[in-house]
């Protein structure tokens, strides 16, 4: 799907500036095996929640120039490709749309959350930010440490040893095994990595608690502890307060754990302990001797048929990958760049080969966003294989009794573990009649608007809620017990970015595949919590952008 601005019914008012309106640019960059469909939700909340709380266009753009088995060619290629897009897209809004690009912000998901920082750099290089001012920064469960398996077992030993070489060069700076050591250098105070993520406004991430078998939590909250390893001798409590989002015609609330009242159970608490439940936990969940069935099952068919795809299928593309990127030209993002300032931003002609370009750019994207390929079918299967591989490795060896529903479905009701009010009826009295909820996120199929959410009361309960999202000073779960052994490459890694001022939303998802909900990649339907989490972090985003309006008004009236 090509970038669109808001349409002018969800917009406000706009500044001109140099002849076109100020606008404001979401970039949303999708990770490893991904498309940019995976980011459909999270634009849809983008588009239809934030135009109404600022006097800037909304656009936003989706990335598609290193989808699918192109997330294996190494974070610099890639990077530059997305700036390429990036590039194309605000001459575009120019020239199509009336728009100029004064500020940008960046939403990265797993892989995706390193390229948007990479990205960054090099676009501080260029000076990129003394013309269009940085604004948010998020990231939604990406591997910001690195990756690494910390189990004294086989599979983990064997994880670690062949990672590195099984995803192209994406693999080997995942697992800090590359020859330049980029995540490590991304994190250097002194580089332009660093320099150029610290001028962002905000920063927030979000991260999976449990149930994300490709992003550990250490690395996605970018923390030395790992306390959710025993998960049934861990009491999951939620923040309070957080109100429900209506989903497909049932209500849920955000999955956004509290930390600070989280906490470990004694072993005579644990055996009557039923697990951290959430609403409709199918009956596989629930039973023992069901989920070990299903277990077997995954086993039986992971071992003999997708194991040798996987690795078949994962090596040619990494070799074919790591010649391409020997041999492949890189974008002269730099040429680009003051072509793109000469037309947009000092009123020159614009280069008729960028024109034509950026047309076909967004004919591109919105080709893709219909119609997926048989590589990215490909390379989604290996990915699914990889989770239910994971999946059974985890269980097999003992890691938790209860650490999930064990077959993909959405959630439907809202009985909440906790004892606060949830309900599984389509909605009360009071929610219908409450005409602050808003309806967004149209179902192609049917034509009504999937979600119905309150944008307001979010706002009030994050304004008071996001101070206790960013001090993790005091957390009994995190301890002795459950520190890791980082060398002290992640160690460097993690004590840099944590200098930062971060907004870190730990999540919690009973679901088969976290990583997939975190950002309800399927569509809010089937990933609701997800979905319902979404919310809440975007009413981070709205809350800045109306403390914003209100300090500019302040400035004028001044």
């Amino acid at each position: 799907m090509s970038s669109e601005a808001a349409t002018p019914a969800m917009s406000v008012t706009t500044e001109d500036r140099e002849g076109g309106k100020s606008t404001h640019l979401f970039v949303l960059i999708h990770g490893l095996w991904g498309s940019p469909n995976h980011m459909r939700t999270i634009e849809r909340y983008i588009k239809e929640s934030l135009p109404t709380t600022t006097d800037d266009e909304i656009a936003t753009l989706k990335p598609a120039s290193f989808r699918f088995w192109k997330t294996y060619d190494g974070l610099d290629l890639n990077s530059r490709k997305i700036i390429t897009e990036i590039f194309y897209e605000i001459e575009s809004l120019r020239e199509k749309n009336g728009l100029t690009v004064t500020k940008i912000s960046f939403i990265g998901y797993s892989l995706g959350g390193l390229l948007s920082r990479y990205v960054i750099g090099l676009l501080d290089e260029l000076g990129f930010f003394d013309q269009v001012q940085p604004v948010f920064f998020s990231t939604f469960a990406t591997p910001h440490v690195g990756v690494e398996f910390f189990r004294d077992n086989i599979f983990d030993n064997i994880a670690n040893i062949v990672g590195p070489y099984l995803f192209g060069k994406s693999g080997g700076q995942l697992f800090l095994a590359d020859k330049e050591r980029v995540l490590v250098k991304m994190a250097d105070h002194k580089g332009k990595f660093y320099q150029g993520l610290a001028k962002f406004r905000t920063h927030t991430l979000l991260a999976n608690v449990r149930n994300d078998r490709t992003v550990a939590f250490f690395t996605s909250f970018i923390t030395p502890y790992s306390p959710f390893d025993e998960f049934d001798l861990v009491k999951i409590k939620y923040l309070k307060s957080l109100p429900e989002t209506k989903i497909a015609g049932k209500l849920v609330r955000p999955k956004i754990v509290d930390l600070a009242r989280s906490h470990k159970l004694a072993h005579d608490d644990s055996k009557l302990f039923p697990g951290n439940l959430q609403e409709e936990t199918p009956f596989v969940r629930k039973n023992k001797y069901a989920r070990i069935l299903v277990v077997v099952g995954l086993v039986m068919l992971i071992v003999p048929l997708w194991i040798p795809f996987i690795l078949t299928t994962s090596t040619m593309v990494s070799v074919y990958s790591f010649v391409k990127v020997r041999i492949h030209r890189l974008p002269n993002v730099k040429e680009h760049w003051s072509r793109v300032i000469n037309y947009v931003y000092k009123d020159k002609p614009m280069d008729p080969q960028d024109a034509e370009a950026s047309q076909k750019q967004r004919e591109k994207r919105k080709q893709l966003a219909q119609h997926e390929s048989f590589k990215g079918d490909t390379s989604h299967i290996t990915e699914n294989a990889m989770e239910g591989m994971l999946y059974a490795e985890e269980h097999f060896l003992h890691r938790s009794k209860s650490s999930g529903s064990v077959i993909p479905e959405g959630d439907g009701s809202n009985e909440d573990s906790e004892g606060e009010s949830y309900s599984n009826k389509t909605g009360t009295k009071d929610t219908q009649k409450d005409s602050n909820f808003q309806q967004i996120y149209l179902d192609s199929r049917s034509s009504t608007k999937l979600v119905e959410i309150d944008f307001k009361a979010n706002d009030e309960v994050m304004q008071t809620k996001s101070p206790l999202l960013q001090d993790y000073s005091k957390i009994t779960l995190f301890n002795k017990e459950s520190e890791l052994k980082l060398d002290e490459a992640k160690r460097f890694i993690m004590d840099s970015l944590n200098e930062l001022n971060w907004i870190k939303i730990p999540v919690f998802l009973d679901v088969w595949n976290a990583h997939d909900g975190i950002v309800s990649r399927r569509g809010p339907k089937t990933n609701p919590k997800g979905a319902a989490t979404i919310g809440v972090w975007v009413s981070i985003l709205r809350n800045y952008l109306k403390e914003e309006g209100k300090d500019r008004g302040s400035q004028k009236i001044n």
